[in-house]
């Protein structure tokens, strides 16, 4: 009897143990980034948004999404105070304390805007911009090629802030010449700050990296990213992706830019078509 008493105990325990498990909230940083992450009327909003929630909803994990400057969100996640982090690009220091998921969230694309009233020469060699003042927000990555640039001193004159579109704000005031950003990111700007007609990218530059989900090695989630990734898998192989993400780019599909026709490209780079949307269609599973 006492026996059976013990066992119908552990068996009562463990299940409360699971379901406090269960119950735990996952907490995730992002940065105010539309249209892939940004604070709607009543939550958390954005392609990656969507694609993040509907993961965690197919694994039964509540989660909790906050937005706050990026250097601050890779510090939280560093320390151990919040569980994960996304859209991240992937960095052999984040990696030191990240555990990224194998399987991509978006793949983005990075370009580099102008004023149209201002022409920049760019050879399609990034050294060429080293005379030009480049708006860059702080931490951020935007891949190996211009990481490495601004590492090494190829681009010098650097201007940083905390936010993208106080990046675009400093190029209204001439206090940048350049912005570098996330494509699609820099036209939902460009909307937001009603400067469509003021600002385009450089049409012979555009630089594809893929971003992800990643948790703090100091949390131990091994098993959850391993569920969210295969969570994203199934999403891609059913159709719920990319119906997620072409409902966010139906207005640029729409509304492509036209190149940027700057006297001051050579003969070679002008009249090339520039596409918006392509970096964001699904690739299939990339690791």
């Amino acid at each position: 009897m006492r026996c059976k008493l013990t066992i119908v105990a552990l068996l009562y325990a463990s299940s409360l143990l699971a379901s406090n498990a269960q119950a735990r909230i996952i907490n995730l940083v992002t940065l105010e980034y539309p249209p892939y992450e940004f604070q709607g009327a009543q939550d958390a909003s954005g392609i990656a948004v969507e694609i993040v929630q509907e993961a965690f909803s197919r694994i039964d994990q509540p989660i909790n999404i906050v937005f706050m400057p990026w250097g601050r969100a890779i510090r939280e996640v560093k320390a151990g105070r919040v569980d994960g982090i996304f859209t991240i690009y992937k960095t052999p220091e984040r990696e030191t304390f990240m555990d990224y998921s194998q399987e991509i969230l978006i793949e983005q694309s990075i370009s580099f805007f102008a004023l149209k009233s201002q022409p920049i020469y760019f050879s399609g060699r990034i050294a060429s911009l080293s005379p030009y003042r480049i708006g860059i927000v702080r931490k951020v990555s935007y891949g190996e090629e211009i990481d490495n640039a601004i590492q090494s001193g190829t681009l010098e004159n650097l201007v940083t802030t905390d936010t993208g579109i106080n990046s675009f704000k400093l190029l209204l005031a001439d206090r940048v010449d350049v912005v570098i950003s996330n494509q699609l990111g820099g036209f939902e700007i460009l909307k937001r700050l009603g400067i469509e007609g003021k600002v385009q990218p450089i049409p012979s530059y555009s630089y594809e990296i893929p971003s992800y989900i990643a948790f703090s090695k100091n949390k131990k989630l091994e098993s959850i990213k391993k569920r969210v990734e295969v969570a994203l898998r199934d999403m891609k192989e059913d159709g719920t992706y990319q119906k997620i993400v072409d409902e966010y780019l139906k207005h640029y599909r729409e509304h492509q830019p036209k190149p940027f026709n700057s006297p001051e490209l050579g003969a070679d780079m002008v009249g090339n078509e520039f596409q918006a949307t392509q970096p964001l269609f699904v690739r299939g599973t990339r690791e």
